[in-house]
């Protein structure tokens, strides 16, 4: 054959080549049935900047309380078990100062989010200057998991888990 000739590159798939790409698919796609979301919203921006806390809603934070890496507001028939997101009962004035003095405000401008479970539903709220974050929730065991990179050594964090108050016990 001559290089000016076409040539045709013939593949050979092995049946196990099919059985690896079917398994990792089915992998992937469970992967992602556990994945909540979050949806920007202006309404929560705005709550947070003005300090009004919603009462149906548990607070947290992560980082310092005097310049938090992020806030979430939790609906109440949830509880979350971990050691980085510390519980506080904020008065308005208090949120109105932490969600003023956000870690990496003069990087990136801090904003306002629901968060949300696999269907869609509101979870709870989420404030913060942090871009990268996500959230993982188990549904038979009732737990979420929220990741955000850690801005002071970009490293990734979990930085904690949500469960259900209705499930029992809290894995420690």
């Amino acid at each position: 054959m001559s290089l000016l000739e076409p040539h045709q590159t013939i593949m050979r798939v092995r049946p196990g080549g099919y059985i690896a790409l079917a398994v990792l698919v089915l992998m992937l796609a469970g992967c992602t049935n556990n994945y909540g979301h979050f949806t920007k919203s202006a309404e929560v921006d705005l709550a947070f900047r003005q300090g009004d806390r919603q009462s149906d809603y548990q607070y947290f934070y992560a980082g310092r309380d005097n310049m938090p890496y992020a806030i979430i507001g939790i609906d109440r028939s949830y509880t979350v078990p971990s050691r980085y997101w510390i519980p506080f009962d904020p008065e308005s004035e208090m949120l109105m100062k932490m969600s003023g003095n956000m870690y990496g405000k003069h990087t990136y401008d801090p904003a306002g989010f629901h968060i949300l479970d696999p269907d869609g539903n509101i979870i709870g709220v989420w404030f913060s200057s942090v871009n990268f974050f996500s959230v993982s929730v188990d549904q038979q065991n009732r737990t979420v998991e929220v990741l955000f990179q850690n801005p002071e050594n970009s490293r990734s964090m979990s930085v904690g888990y949500i469960k259900h108050s209705n499930d029992g016990e809290i894995p420690g």
